[in-house]
């Protein structure tokens, strides 16, 4: 572990600079918010005795004993003094939230500047500007400053999220939410005065609750050593990359936003990221999608594929997606072996010839899922399993959902799921929570096996 960052994610005390008893500003957001932390909390506004039950304090210099992290809700001109007492004071970490430096252009830049200068000679690292922080559910962390009735957040989970927008880190937690799925913490990066990416590749690499790496970049603070280091730790876990400013309009927007300088060389991006063995996505959605993939599968060997479904459509709509280079993931489809062949005729109807893809009908049952999962597993010529799980036909029941459970725990090929039922969003957050990978569509889950496929490819070259 990176003892050097381990009290922004744990600490002992907390103070917020800033707080407010008036509910409508962020001061009291964020306090709210912080109060269900594992920490003491410590409030500062000299014109407040007391706010949500807690005292306050005038500067930070009156707080007693240690403090480990300070969070400013501050103007601009105002958080850099407030940053200065706190380096003085020997305060490890500062998040400064507000924004108003390097994305304003001139006059933001000088603010920036007299921001790291602040801290210049001492030990204080500063998250941020223009960030809301991080939230790190194992310890009830929270310094985001949008009400928990407004922005769902997830559980534990093995997902680290690192954002350089606050807002996309959101949008990411509420999919992962909604899905059923937990994270290890979400980091906000913001104008990266400081604490970068590299630093949190760092950190989640030796993280034992992390198991895969998803990053939103606008621009990299060190291009070459970004890459040396994902290098390095894309080789123990997964690390997902949503890289944007990819065009003109993107990078321009990217230097408004963050203060960020984005590469105009999207291809060159595109290609040493590659190299680095980083898996890269091109929207939020994939973001979540892959990470959750990775993480819990983490890749698989090679790309021969087998489609199971009970309705035919959905079985040639997924091998086209799974073969196709042209709109699809570029795949194989598996060459099932005669005995699998064999062994699958005991079990479909009759009047469906067993063949890849394996289309069960309507006449499915529980049982029969589960004989032919087993028999598609045990067939050493096929790599992943891609499952159409329909809860629609008459004869299958949520049961289902437990065997496909079974059987995605046992040894050989793992299974990707897409499932089709009345309620699907509550049935995929039950599946989520059973440790099963599963999307919606069936396209998601295509684009979920290729990314484990892609993975299995750059270790095979390194290993």
């Amino acid at each position: 572990m990176d003892d050097d960052l381990r009290l922004l994610f744990k600490p002992s005390a907390v103070a917020l600079v800033g707080a407010s008893a008036d509910p409508g500003k962020i001061g009291h957001i964020a306090l709210k918010n912080l109060l269900s932390g594992d920490f003491s909390i410590h409030p500062v506004n000299p014109r407040e005795r007391e706010i949500l039950g807690r005292k306050c304090y005038e500067s930070l210099n009156d707080i007693p004993g240690e403090v480990d992290l300070a969070i400013v809700v501050l103007p601009a001109k105002s958080s850099v003094d407030v940053v200065r007492d706190a380096a003085q004071r020997g305060i490890r970490f500062v998040i400064v939230s507000s924004s108003g430096f390097s994305e304003r252009g001139e006059g933001g830049e000088e603010l920036q500047a007299a921001l790291m200068a602040a801290v210049d000679g001492t030990r204080t690292r500063i998250l941020g500007p223009n960030t809301m922080g991080l939230i790190v559910p194992s310890s009830h962390l929270d310094t985001f400053f949008i009400p928990k009735d407004r922005s769902s957040r997830p559980g534990r989970g093995p997902i680290a999220v690192v954002s350089q927008s606050g807002a996309v880190a959101v949008s990411c937690l509420e999919k992962a939410e909604a899905a059923g799925i937990g994270v290890s913490a979400c980091v906000c990066l913001g104008n990266k005065v400081d604490i970068d990416e590299v630093d949190m590749l760092r950190y989640f690499a030796d993280d034992a609750e992390t198991q895969c790496i998803a990053m939103y970049l606008e621009s990299f603070s060190d291009g070459r050593l970004f890459l040396e280091v994902a290098r390095e730790v894309a080789l123990s876990k997964p690390v997902v990359l949503l890289k944007a400013g990819r065009t003109r309009a993107g990078s321009m927007a990217a230097r408004s936003h963050t203060g960020a300088i984005a590469s105009t060389s999207d291809a060159v991006v595109d290609g040493v990221l590659r190299q680095a063995g980083v898996v890269r996505v091109y929207d939020e959605e994939e973001l979540v999608d892959i990470s959750r993939a990775l993480s819990v599968i983490g890749h698989v060997k090679d790309d021969r594929i087998c489609v199971v479904a009970s309705a035919g459509g959905f079985g040639v709509i997924a091998s086209d997606l799974a073969e196709s280079s042209d709109n699809g993931a570029g795949l194989r489809m598996a060459e099932l072996s005669e005995f699998t062949v064999s062994e699958l005729r005991k079990v479909v109807p009759e009047f469906v010839a067993p063949r890849n893809p394996v289309d069960l009908t309507a006449e499915v049952t529980d049982e029969m899922y589960d004989r032919v999962l087993g028999i598609l597993k045990a067939d050493p010529g096929v790599d992943v399993i891609l499952m159409s799980l329909e809860l629609q036909p008459p004869n299958v029941t949520n049961g289902l959902i437990g065997i496909a459970g079974r059987r995605f725990s046992e040894g050989g090929p793992p299974i990707v799921m897409s499932v089709f039922a009345k309620d699907q969003p509550a049935v995929m957050r039950d599946m989520a929570r059973r440790g099963l990978v599963v999307y919606p569509t069936i396209r998601r889950s295509v684009r979920a096996t290729a990314a484990l496929v892609e993975r299995g490819t750059y270790l095979g070259r390194r290993g």
